[in-house]
C-alpha cells in the first residue's frame, strides 16, 4: 500500500476545527440556508456522504454542515481553481486522478472507511454541467468493499449562490439529508461490475430525488440542443478566401460544444495557466498565428492528460472536440503561411422545454461583416 493509501483518520484536527468555524458563520452571514433531514444523520462511520455537483459550495456545505471529520475525495489530475485551491490545500482531501480507475485514491479512501471514518464525494464526477450527469461506479466500488452505507444529499439553490453571496444577496440556498442506504452488496447471479453500476445509478437517483424541483427545472430546461460553427478566411482587405476541402472542419459540432463549454476554457486558463486566451475570445481575435498557437498549447495538454475530454463528454464527443481542435490548428497555420484572417464563429440552438421557439446563441461580431 503507498504512502497516499495510508491515511490516518482522523487527521489535520487543529486546522479543520476553526476552518469549519469560520466557515459555518461566514454561511450564516451570506447565505440563508435550510438543512433538513439532520435527524437522518447517523452517529458515526464507516460511512459515504454523497451529494449533487454544480459549484464547489456543495464541497463546502457537506464540510461545515456534517458532525464528521469528513475526509473528501477531489479532482487531482488538475490544479486546483487559485480561487479556492488555499482552502482546500489547507483542509485536506485525498485526490482522485479521474478518467481511470485511480487505485491509490480509492485504496486512500477505502483505508478511511475501513479506520471507521467517513468519506465525502460527489458520483458525478466534475461541474462542467449544471444538469444531472451520469454515476461514477466509484461510490458503489467502495460502499462494496468496506460495507460503508451510503448518506445521499440533495443541494439547492447552489448554481451561481457563491457569487450572489459575495455581493451580499444572501441567497437561498437548501441541504435535504436523505435516509440512509445500505451498503453495495453483491447479488447472485449478476456480474459485479453490473451490481456496481446499478448500484451507481441507485445512489444518483436518490441525490436527485432530494433536490428542490425548482433546481431540477432549471437544470433539465434545455431540450433539442445542437451546435454548428462557421470559419471565414479573407485577406486583410476582406475579400473572402475558399478554404480547401482537405482543411474543412469535419467535427464542427463538436468543437462548437467545447467553445460552448466555457469551463473547460476557464480550467486550461486559470487552473493549468496555459496561454489558450485566444480561444476565449474568438469575438475579437483573428489572427490565425495566434489562435494556432493556443489550439496547439490546449492539444498539447490533452496529449498529456487524454481522458481531459472524454471524462467529461464520453469516448466519442470527447474524441470529437480534440479533433476539431486539431483541424482548426491545422487551418489556422495555413492561414498564416498565406498571411489570411480567420473568423471562428461557434452556434448553439436549442429550445426550453415547454416552448417551440429555438434560441440562437452565437459569439457576437465573430464573423467578419458583409
Amino acid at each position: 500500500m503507498t504512502a497516499q493509501a495510508n491515511v490516518q483518520y482522523p487527521r489535520r484536527r487543529w486546522v479543520r476545527g476553526p476552518i469549519r468555524f469560520m466557515g459555518r458563520a461566514l454561511t450564516g452571514l451570506l447565505t440563508r440556508l435550510t438543512i433538513t433531514g439532520r435527524e437522518n444523520l447517523p452517529p458515526k462511520g464507516p460511512l459515504i456522504v454523497v451529494g449533487n455537483h454544480v459549484a464547489m459550495l456543495e464541497a463546502a456545505l457537506m464540510v461545515l454542515y456534517t458532525p464528521y471529520d469528513l475526509e473528501l475525495m477531489a479532482a487531482g489530475e488538475i490544479p486546483l481553481d487559485p480561487r479556492y485551491a488555499p482552502f482546500a490545500n489547507a483542509y485536506g482531501f485525498i485526490p482522485v486522478r479521474r478518467g481511470a480507475m485511480d487505485r491509490q485514491a480509492m485504496e486512500a479512501a477505502l483505508t478511511v472507511l475501513n479506520q471507521g471514518g467517513v468519506i465525502g464525494m460527489f458520483p458525478e464526477g466534475g461541474i462542467w454541467e449544471s444538469a444531472f450527469k451520469r454515476a461514477r461506479t466509484g461510490v458503489s466500488w467502495l460502499s462494496y468493499h468496506a460495507r460503508a452505507p451510503i448518506l445521499p444529499i440533495g443541494f439547492g439553490g447552489i448554481d451561481g449562490a457563491l457569487a450572489a453571496a459575495l455581493s451580499f444577496k444572501r441567497p437561498r440556498l437548501s441541504m435535504n439529508i436523505g435516509e440512509l442506504m445500505p451498503p453495495i452488496q453483491e447479488e447472485q447471479g449478476k456480474p459485479l461490475k453490473v451490481v456496481l453500476e446499478e448500484g451507481a445509478r441507485r445512489v444518483m437517483a436518490r441525490i436527485e430525488s432530494l433536490v428542490p424541483e425548482e433546481d431540477k427545472r432549471r437544470w433539465n430546461r434545455i431540450r433539442d440542443e445542437r451546435f454548428e460553427l462557421h470559419v471565414v478566411a479573407q485577406t486583410p482587405d476582406g475579400t473572402p478566401v475558399i478554404i480547401p476541402p482537405e482543411l474543412a472542419i469535419t467535427e464542427a459540432d463538436m468543437l462548437a460544444k467545447f467553445f460552448h463549454r466555457p469551463l473547460l476554457l476557464d480550467v486550461l486558463t486559470r487552473n493549468i495557466k496555459l496561454p489558450v486566451e485566444a480561444l476565449k475570445h474568438l469575438e475579437r481575435e483573428h489572427d490565425p498565428q495566434r489562435l494556432a498557437d493556443a489550439a496547439e498549447r490546449a492539444l498539447g495538454y490533452l496529449n498529456d492528460n487524454p481522458h481531459f475530454l472524454t471524462y467529461r463528454f464520453g469516448y466519442e464527443q470527447g474524441s470529437g472536440m480534440r479533433q476539431g481542435l486539431t483541424q482548426l490548428r491545422d487551418l489556422c497555420r495555413w492561414a498564416q503561411a498565406n498571411r489570411y484572417e480567420v473568423y471562428v464563429s461557434p452556434v448553439r440552438r436549442y429550445k426550453r422545454r415547454g416552448s417551440d421557439e429555438e434560441i440562437v446563441e452565437e459569439h457576437p461580431g465573430a464573423l467578419p461583416p458583409l
